[in-house]
């Protein structure tokens, strides 16, 4: 393939890990769940206990924990609530109470968070367009006094967050948009509104939000471009097209990071002084290495991770911070994520939804890549690194650079602490480990999905040609004097551990599933078990009900709650 006008503006560093994993074929059979270890004699996660609220595909996307109550609070998106479910004993989780907030005119919730008693939820209010708002209640569910109508925050607070010392909640405002459809000539804020961060100060005598967008980076487009980021929806300003997703936060409460997904980047903010400082452009990885290659097609003759001419958009969805050796370092799951809405591609009518993920062999202009076993089938954006901005991209826009979504991996990065428009500093990338992982422990339902009409799993490779495993969510922690890190793979349903000590060479320690490819999630009684990982906790043992390690996993599609125990042989 032709170089890209803006090339690589990270290095990848990928370890050789591959080497070392020695593991056998997960069957496909029935399980509690399947597990392969790199090695026996290490930390493992054991599954322990299911929670299933009964009410299926979404019935739990994101889970938090408070330690003194011994509480899980889950996201409940079929009944729009929140599910208290009392974990005291970790083996047989019990439902308390649903909690809705219908009647304080909420359309959505999109997160919760707690700490020391308190309990935050993320909501949309109305139109998604609009301001969305913070509840604050009690472990019972009881409304704050204090705040009662809930505390307004951005267009669309995606996800929500504690800072360690308990202070500050911060929420992520995506503000996406309804449509990129122009009034007058003009993208109006009712039709894409400002993407920000609001900060809560707890402690405060008023409980209101500080809300920071990106105005002040109207001037650094060409910037975040040159940098690695990406600055493209048609008739957007910068602060209307920056979308955060999810944020992590300093263990000293000072500095949060909040990923940028469909941008590509990832933003600094100083919570001492209230102000976004940063962007952080991520760059583009190659595709075109043994270590980095991937299954790029649903339609070729073979399952095989291949190095091929093609790149990804890292575009982190979760984001962890970790402090090692006197630095802060950032874990991103590079999930990916493209844009689909009215009058992105050109067109006209605010009805019609326009998707910006075309096929390689659509639209590239390589004729020896556009066969199904080179990069025919590949999902990947006409909106790439050599567009002219500006352009009056379509459909039918073709281009010579294969750009797809994601980078079936995740990251670590040095957490960006300095003011300005820069490119991220990349420390590892695990490279094509994971996809390489699911090859070998589920050939039967390699890059696979499920049906969310049928309940049951779609075939092989159905993934392949579009973000294959899909690492979505992350969490970190300390255990038995090292760090864990733990990955969801929202496709393929698994979760992976790694030992993550010396940042620059992460060490995988174990995949775990608790799916079962030959069940039903729509089935009575449920047959699938847990189906596509969303948010995950890493609960230490300090604020462990047990006393021990635990990490819960939200499973989006089964709507099911699944609680593992981390032990040390």
């Amino acid at each position: 393939m032709s170089k890209p006008k803006y090339l690589l503006t990270v290095p990848l560093i990928v370890l050789p890990l591959l080497a070392s994993i020695s593991a056998s074929p997960i069957s496909a059979k029935s399980q509690k769940s399947a597990v392969v270890a790199a090695d026996p004699g290490s930390a493992q996660l054991k599954f322990v206990a299911r929670f299933d609220g009964g009410t299926g595909l979404g019935g739990a996307e994101i889970s938090a924990m408070d330690a003194k109550s011994k509480r899980l609070f889950i996201t409940n998106g079929a009944k729009n609530s929140i599910d208290i479910v009392d974990i005291s004993n970790i083996k047989k989780p019990k439902l308390i109470k649903s909690v809705s907030l219908a009647n304080k005119g909420v359309t959505g919730i999109q997160s919760v968070a707690a700490m020391n008693g308190l309990v935050v939820v993320a909501t949309s209010v109305g139109e998604k367009t609009a301001a969305g708002r913070v509840f604050m209640m009690d472990v019972d569910g009881k409304l704050l006094a204090s705040a009662p109508k809930g505390v307004e925050v951005g267009a669309l607070p995606d996800s929500i967050h504690f800072s360690p010392n308990g202070r500050y909640v911060l929420t992520a405002n995506e503000g996406e948009p309804k449509n990129y459809c122009l009034t007058g000539g003009v993208l109006t804020e009712s039709s894409d509104p400002l993407g920000s961060v609001s900060i809560i100060d707890t402690k405060a005598a008023k409980i209101v939000a500080k809300t920071l967008d990106f105005s002040g980076y109207k001037d650094r487009l060409n910037g975040i471009i040159y940098a690695g980021g990406r600055v493209y929806g048609p008739g957007a300003s910068v602060a209307q097209d920056l979308e955060p997703e999810y944020i992590a936060i300093s263990k000293d409460s000072k500095m949060a990071w909040v990923t940028l997904q469909e941008n590509n980047s990832i933003a600094t903010v100083d919570l001492e002084s209230g102000a976004i400082i940063g962007i952080t452009g991520l760059g583009f990885k190659n595709y075109n290495t043994e270590g980095t290659g991937i299954d790029p097609s649903d339609r070729d003759s073979e399952r095989r991770v291949r190095a091929v001419p093609a790149y990804g958009m890292y575009q982190p969805d979760a984001v962890a911070v970790a402090r090692l050796g006197g630095n802060d370092y950032l874990f991103t799951a590079n999930e990916g994520d493209a844009r689909e809405w009215p009058c992105l591609m050109g067109g006209t009518d605010s009805t019609v939804a326009e998707a910006e993920d075309v096929r390689y062999g659509s639209n590239g202009t390589n004729t020896s890549l556009k066969t199904n076993a080179t990069l025919g089938r590949l999902a990947v954006t006409p909106f790439t690194p050599a567009t002219v901005l500006g352009t009056n991209v379509t459909t039918k826009t073709t281009f010579a650079d294969a750009y797809s979504f994601g980078a079936r991996s995740f990251s670590v990065w040095k957490a960006p602490i300095f003011e300005g428009v820069f490119p991220a500093e990349l420390v590892y990338d695990s490279g094509n480990l994971i996809e390489k992982k699911v090859l070998e422990v589920n050939p039967a339902f390699f890059n696979a999905d499920w049906s969310t009409s049928t309940g049951v799993a779609n075939a092989a490779d159905t993934r392949s040609d579009n973000k294959g495993p899909e690492p979505e969510g992350i969490a970190y922690g300390k255990a038995f004097n090292k760090n864990w890190l733990v990955v969801g793979l929202e496709r393929d349903g698994g979760i992976m551990l790694f030992e993550v000590s010396d940042p620059a060479a992460p060490v995988f320690v174990q995949y775990i599933t608790t799916t079962d490819w030959q069940g039903s999630m729509l089935s009575t009684p449920k047959t699938s078990g847990d189906v596509s990982p969303e948010g995950i906790l890493f609960i230490e043992a300090k604020d462990s009900p047990s006393k021990k390690p635990l990490v819960i996993v939200s499973y989006e599609l089964s709507g099911t709650v699944a609680i593992f125990e981390l032990s040390s042989k």
